[in-house]
């Protein structure tokens, strides 16, 4: 069974991930990067699609990396919901996502 209720995994981090972070800290990059991720980490998202599932995508105008879910989940209702739409959110859900509708379509310029 997989559980749905928390957005952690269960397992450490893999030691490639763990020694990137620290390389990173080591080499001071630890300020805030674009909003839709540095360019090194779309392009690396655009060939890795490419190559395993052979789908071509624009790393400057095609891919935005998110830092979770919801932010990602409320930035696309945001950008596709609006005053008088009606819409669904399908269960199971985390329990702000319908807070986040109501938040675009009944108050849009919040």
């Amino acid at each position: 069974m997989t559980s749905l209720c928390v957005g952690e995994p269960d397992f450490p981090p893999p030691k490639a991930v763990l020694d990137a972070a620290a390389q990173a800290i080591q080499d001071c990059d630890t300020r805030y990067t674009a909003v839709t991720g540095t360019a090194a980490l779309r392009q690396a998202i655009a060939q890795d699609l490419q190559k395993r599932k052979n789908v071509s995508y624009n790393p400057n105008t095609e891919i935005v990396v998110g830092n979770g879910a919801k932010q990602c989940v409320y930035q696309g209702i945001l950008a596709t919901c609006g005053p008088g739409d009606a819409v669904i959110v399908p269960a199971p859900y985390w329990p702000s996502y319908p807070e986040m509708v109501t938040l675009a379509v009944l108050y849009p310029s919040f």
